[in-house]
C-alpha cells in the first residue's frame, strides 16, 4: 500500500531534544534582553537541567551568548547572523556603526566589528568604509577562524597565558596559512596584550595592514573586536598612534553600548 505525503509526515515521531531547542530559541527571540536557566525552564514549564544542557550546546556552536557575571543568556547576534541573515537594531552593531563609518572616513580605512561566537571562529557583524576606492570588502555575516593572525593573539593572551597553554592552543590550532614559529609568535601575543592592540602584515594580502583592538577591559573574556584593514601607508608609520587611539577610544565606548 502506498502511502500519501500527508501520512508519511504524520507517521514521523518529533525529536524531543530539536523541539525544546527551538522552544528554547523562540523564547530567547521574544525575551527583551537575557534571562536565566531558572525562569527561562519555568516558562517552558521544563526542567532546568535540560534546558541548562540545551543552551550549554547552543552556546558552544556560537547560537546563543552566556553573561558569566549575571549567569544568564540570550541569542547570539553574531552567531544568528550567520545562519539567517538575522539583525537586531538593539544590538551593539547597529548603534555602532555611525562611529565606525565617522572613524573609517577619517583615516581611509575599512573598519569592521567582529564577534567571537565560538572558540574557534570570528563572524563579521558591522562593517563600515571610507568614501574612496579600496579594493577591499569585509561582508557582515562572514566567518573567519580565530587563529587568524593579530585577532587570534589577542583573544588568546588578552585573559593571560604562561607558555603550556599558549603551546596547546598552538599545537591544536588549525592554521590558515603557513604555521609560524612557536616563540616568535608567543612574544607577539605577550607585546600585543601589554600595548591592548595588535598590528599584523603577513596574514593579510600584499601591501595591505590590519590593526585589531579588543572590546574588552583588562583580562576580562574577549566578545567583540573592533578590526581595521587597508593600505599600509594608511595605517602603519606616523598613522598608526592616531588610529590605535582612535579605535581604543571606539572600543571603550562600545562597552558602554553593549
Amino acid at each position: 500500500m502506498k502511502l500519501d505525503s500527508t501520512k508519511r509526515q504524520s507517521q514521523v515521531k518529533p525529536v524531543g531534544a530539536a523541539k525544546l531547542t527551538i522552544e528554547i530559541m523562540r523564547a530567547l527571540a521574544r525575551h527583551r534582553g537575557a534571562i536565566g536557566v531558572t525562569p527561562l525552564a519555568r516558562q517552558l514549564e521544563r526542567y532546568p537541567g535540560t534546558v541548562y544542557s540545551i543552551l550549554k550546546t547552543l552556546e558552544a556552536e556560537g547560537i546563543v551568548a552566556f553573561n558569566r557575571q549575571s549567569k544568564t543568556y540570550k541569542l547570539s547576534h553574531g552567531g544568528m547572523l550567520e545562519l539567517t541573515g538575522w539583525r537586531s537594531g538593539e544590538e551593539l552593531p547597529q548603534r555602532i556603526s555611525p562611529l565606525l563609518l565617522e572613524l573609517s572616513t577619517e583615516f581611509g580605512v575599512c573598519l569592521y566589528l567582529s564577534q567571537k561566537v565560538r572558540e574557534d571562529a570570528m563572524v563579521i557583524v558591522a562593517t563600515a568604509e571610507p568614501d574612496k576606492p579600496l579594493g577591499l570588502y569585509a561582508r557582515v555575516g562572514h566567518r573567519f577562524p580565530t587563529a587568524l593572525g593579530g585577532t587570534g593573539r589577542l583573544l588568546l593572551g588578552w585573559e593571560g597565558a604562561d607558555d603550556a597553554v599558549l603551546k596547546a592552543a598552538y599545537d591544536k590550532w588549525r592554521w590558515p596559512g603557513d604555521k609560524p614559529d612557536f616563540h616568535s609568535w608567543a612574544a607577539c601575543i605577550r607585546q600585543d596584550s601589554i600595548a591592548g592592540f595588535s598590528y599584523e602584515e603577513d596574514s593579510v594580502p600584499e601591501g595591505l595592514a590590519s590593526l585589531a583592538v579588543p572590546v574588552a577591559t583588562p583580562g576580562a573574556e574577549i566578545k567583540y573586536i573592533l578590526n581595521a584593514i587597508g593600505p599600509r601607508g594608511e595605517i602603519a608609520g606616523k598613522n598608526l598612534p592616531a588610529l590605535v587611539s582612535g579605535m581604543k577610544d571606539l572600543a571603550a565606548r562600545s562597552l558602554i553600548l553593549i
